[in-house]
């Protein structure tokens, strides 16, 4: 004779309590937490993991706001869905939604579908120079102006700064190599290495006195510099940084003269506008050639650029203090690393409705989870066709 008990919290012919699902959910809200390893804490199968977290979670997009951010995020789904667009409220941080790719066939369906009363209700978009999303003020956006990222922008000229660098480096290495040659023809020896030359060893150390902001400058208190046989401290590192090439002075001033005109003109766009027209008369007329690219470049994103320098009050700081807070894409920048890790915890996605809702369950403080869960032929996803079997003889 044999007999079972019911019992509420456990269903029939389940070896898990009904209590499992939801403390799955909960380990899920970890994006360092991969589904195998959420599966060993239960004791359960990681297809199990992923099938409870469909069943339980699909997220709906939350409304567009007035201040909005756009950017891209690298999954690699498949060759047409490498980059997903994310959209964040600039205001509060949160993710409004993620797009599975950048084209326009994805994009354009997807903003199409959100009624129009919405769509003009953005006042603000705020994005880097990729010419698509600047674009979407004129197709989806009629009553946004674009906020070109300042941060991008002087990432621009930093990198183009620093292609010069390694260029005067590579010149003084081959000096250096030039000079081992000849001691091993003199020596009749073959040494592959010979100390790098003080030059080299500058340009190394201190690109920080090109790609720095002047402002922030770090102190560096005077020691001695075996090296260099003298003591160095953050005015003699720049001094003979400095030295190094005849160009890198002008370099420095016409590049901290944007670092200057950055941090200026707080909601004066008229000012803004007439200080980055002197920029642009500067630049085009400068004998350095990184300068004429940099004029080109902030003369087809000037509107934008200018637009940057909106700010706007805050009030929705932890402890009720007001602040006033530049547009940018910043929030936005500082997000990605959350899709990355997930991606790389993952080892890959491959199914992108299960990666969005991971990414929206773990931001959102407010998502909830399905009332009555989704059945198994709801979430099934179709396998890709298997390939021809050959039976080894």
């Amino acid at each position: 004779y044999s007999c079972r008990d019911s019992f509420d919290f456990l269903e029939k012919r389940k070896r898990t309590t009904k209590i499992i699902p939801f403390q799955i959910l909960m380990a899920l809200k970890d994006v360092d937490v991969s589904c195998v390893q959420v599966a060993k804490m239960f004791n359960v199968s990681d297809t199990y993991v992923h099938q409870v977290f469909k069943q339980y979670v699909d997220l709906p997009r939350k409304k567009l706001t007035k201040y909005i951010c756009i950017d891209e995020v690298y999954l690699n789904l498949s060759p047409t869905c490498k980059y997903a667009i994310v959209i964040m409220d600039f205001v509060t941080g949160d993710i409004l939604d993620i797009i599975p790719s950048r084209r326009k066939i994805y994009t354009e369906n997807y903003f199409l579908s959100i009624p129009r009363s919405e769509r003009n209700q953005v006042e603000y978009l705020c994005c880097d120079m990729y010419d698509p999303y600047i674009n979407y003020t004129n197709t989806y956006f009629p009553n946004a102006k674009v906020v070109t990222d300042s941060f991008h922008v002087l990432k621009w000229l930093l990198s183009l700064i620093n292609i010069y660098i390694n260029t005067v480096k590579k010149r003084y290495m081959a000096k250096d190599a030039k000079r081992l040659k000849d001691k091993n023809h003199q020596t009749n020896s073959s040494n592959k290495t010979i100390e790098e030359s003080k030059e080299v060893y500058i340009l190394k150390k201190a690109k920080w006195v090109l790609l720095s902001n002047p402002g922030k400058f770090k102190d560096y208190e005077s020691s001695y510099n075996h090296k260099l046989g003298m003591f160095m401290d953050s005015y003699a590192w720049e001094r003979e940084f400095l030295k190094l090439d005849p160009k890198f002075e002008e370099i420095k001033r016409l590049k901290d003269m944007y670092e200057e005109f950055n941090e200026s003109f707080i909601n004066d766009l008229p000012s803004a506008s007439r200080r980055l027209d002197e920029l642009i008369k500067i630049y085009e007329t400068s004998d350095i050639a990184i300068f004429n690219e940099f004029a080109r470049l902030i003369t087809k994103y000037h509107d934008s650029i200018v637009a940057s320098f909106t700010y706007i009050i805050d009030n929705n700081m932890e402890d009720d203090s007001v602040v006033i807070r530049r547009l940018s894409n910043g929030p936005l920048e500082s997000f990605n690393n959350i899709p990355s890790s997930l991606r790389a915890h993952s080892h890959g996605i491959d199914d992108f409705d299960f990666f969005r809702n991971r990414i929206l369950w773990h931001c959102r403080e407010d998502a909830a989870i399905q009332a009555i869960p989704k059945s198994k032929k709801e979430i099934h996803r179709a396998s890709k066709p298997r390939g021809p079997y050959n039976k080894k003889k």
